[in-house]
């Protein structure tokens, strides 16, 4: 028998690798990387401002004619708007004069003309004359203001009403379009408010007694 020997083979493993080395240089600070990208720019002075307070106005347009002022303008708006505005009083009463003792006819019915008017029994102490024996010389003052109709007793003897409200006496009271006045007398000096509109071109044109006749007609 035959014996072969086998050779032991010596195997060597690869040496290890070298270890890390440090860095030869070291890195910048973090201050001068700062510095580097974000360099301080030069400093701009301040600049003072100051702010002012500005005036305004407002100017209101005013409507003339051409060669009219503004405080005529103003002045015919108003006479304008007043002529506009008529207010008319009717007789109401029964007729009844036997408190009187003698016969007394109706007072014939009259228009507020101008912005005042006094009532009362005599025609020279009264703009309207109402010849009643218990009216007294002045009875009352009638005013025309913002459209509307004004009633002031004047201290009259039989007193002032309106519809059954007796009015005292200096004391200014609205009356509206279809109440009754009475000054002093309920059967000859009782009367019914009525108001007339018209136009500014009827009242310029002097066509005002056509509006009041209509008016009478249609009571």
């Amino acid at each position: 028998m035959e014996v072969v020997a086998l050779s032991t083979a010596t195997w060597s493993l690869p040496p290890p690798p070298p270890p890390p080395q440090p860095l030869t240089s070291p890195s910048p600070p973090l201050s001068s990387l700062l510095f580097k990208s974000s360099p301080l720019k030069k400093q701009q002075p301040y600049l003072h401002i100051s702010f002012k307070k500005e005036r305004r106005y407002v100017l209101t347009p005013l409507r003339c004619s051409l060669g009219e002022s503004p405080s005529t303008a103003s002045s015919s708006s108003s006479s304008s708007s007043s002529a506009s505005e008529r207010w008319l009083l009717e007789p109401a009463g029964d007729g009844d004069s036997r408190h009187i003792g003698y016969r007394v006819p109706l007072p014939d019915a009259f228009e507020v003309a101008s912005d005042t008017v006094t009532v009362g029994r005599l025609p020279e102490n009264a703009d309207v004359a109402i010849p009643v024996a218990t009216v007294s010389r002045i009875h009352a003052r009638l005013e025309k203001k913002k459209g509307n109709l004004f009633v002031t007793d004047l201290d009259s003897t039989n007193g002032t009403y309106i519809g059954y409200e007796k009015l005292k006496p200096g004391a200014a009271t609205n009356v509206p379009p279809g109440s009754y006045i009475t000054f002093g007398d309920i059967h000859l000096a009782m009367f019914r408010v009525s108001k007339i509109g018209v136009d500014a071109a009827a009242a310029e044109a002097g066509e005002v007694p056509a509006a009041v006749e209509t008016l009478e007609q249609t009571s």
